[in-house]
């Protein structure tokens, strides 16, 4: 099957430092592409199958991903490749595209393979918490083998040579994904974004370019890909994500002792609402999660755990919602199902002082 249909669970780990609560997961992301091959936004659609019919079978067979899964993006509908949105599989270019586009997924969704996204290749590696060198280490792990078998397009002075100019070079996208309430409740994340900004990190929304920052959530990556080598572009990444890490817990302690009225009224609000709505859209389901997310990690909040929160925030989206109900449902009956789902799941939970009712 190719979605499970639970979330992986978020756990601490030695190497975030005990800051799984604010770094959630990073990646890792290597463009290639082959020589002498036309790029796929370049290529007709024979090329493009001819591309996806000659590495499918060798990525399926012989790169080591156990148990992997394989899918033609265009024969998928439209709630699969939704999710595979979601879980960050594939990207929201990727879902659009026809014949010859597809992905290839290791069975716990830790290491992906798209095929002719923007380029012919787009090596994906996701793990938990700044576990960065996990990451690199799996994606480089398949590079190596990709590249003893298919000849890459390669300039001895540029580097990898990729579709976007920005990419060339290592063909490398770091990234960490934090939460970052507490900046904003105490209004220092813009600060915090334009200094991020000045140091050339690139930082978006959780879906990546383009999208809005939906529950708080900030993708920070490498803007720069030519000039460095992969360990140096990691090492610089994972310092300043320390650094606003270490910004987002002082911002947290300070409401709790300066602000406890702005931080309780921020989770008791999102909690109330949470358990009383009958309509709710998705990026206003993600608000309040995140909101509730900062309270279990405030120990404000009894009977849920981050890990909860997680899989909620995934399964409030419209292409888990839909699979879950298991029918296309138009937005406006999404938003009905999406607030019975949130009451479902939620009405245990209460603030901590609070009476404790079942």
């Amino acid at each position: 099957m190719l979605l499970r249909s639970a979330a992986n669970t978020r756990r601490r780990t030695a190497s975030d430092g005990g800051a799984a609560d604010i770094a959630v997961s990073c990646r890792v992301r290597l463009a290639r592409n082959l020589r002498c091959v036309r790029f796929p936004d370049w290529a007709d659609e024979k090329e493009r199958c001819r591309v996806f019919d000659l590495l499918s079978p060798w990525l399926m067979k012989e790169a080591g991903l156990f148990h992997a899964t394989i899918a033609a993006v265009g024969s998928l509908d439209e709630i699969t490749r939704a999710m595979l949105c979601e879980r960050h599989l594939i990207s929201r270019e990727m879902a659009e595209r026809g014949p010859g586009a597809g992905v290839v997924v290791g069975a716990d969704e830790r290491l992906a393979v798209m095929i002719n996204e923007e380029d012919h290749l787009r090596i994906q590696a996701i793990m938990p918490g700044m576990e960065l060198a996990r990451a690199w280490a799996s994606a480089n792990a398949m590079d190596l083998r990709l590249e003893e078998q298919f000849e890459f397009a390669f300039h001895n002075r540029l580097g990898y040579l990729t579709a976007c100019p920005s990419n060339v070079g290592t063909g490398m996208r770091a990234s960490v994904m934090v939460h970052l309430l507490g900046l904003r409740l105490s209004n220092d994340l813009d600060a915090v974004l334009r200094a991020l900004e000045r140091l050339r990190l690139t930082v978006r929304g959780v879906n990546g370019e383009g999208s809005e920052a939906a529950g708080h959530m900030f993708q920070i990556s490498n803007q720069e890909t030519l000039g460095s080598d992969e360990t140096a572009l990691m090492d610089n990444l994972l310092d300043v994500v320390g650094d606003v890490v270490h910004q987002e817990r002082n911002a947290r302690l300070r409401l709790q002792r300066d602000s406890p009225a702005v931080l309780l009224d921020c989770v008791a609000r999102a909690l109330a609402i949470i358990q009383s709505a009958r309509i709710m859209e998705t990026e206003e389901a993600l608000d309040y999660l995140s909101a509730l997310r900062l309270g279990v990690s405030m120990g404000l909040v009894r009977r849920l755990t981050i890990a909860h929160v997680d899989a909620l925030a995934l399964h409030v989206q419209p292409g888990h919602l839909q699979r879950r109900m298991g029918v296309a449902l138009e937005p406006a009956r999404r938003d009905v199902m999406r607030a019975n789902l949130m009451r479902e799941m939620l009405r245990p939970v209460v603030l901590r002082g609070m009476k404790e009712t079942i």
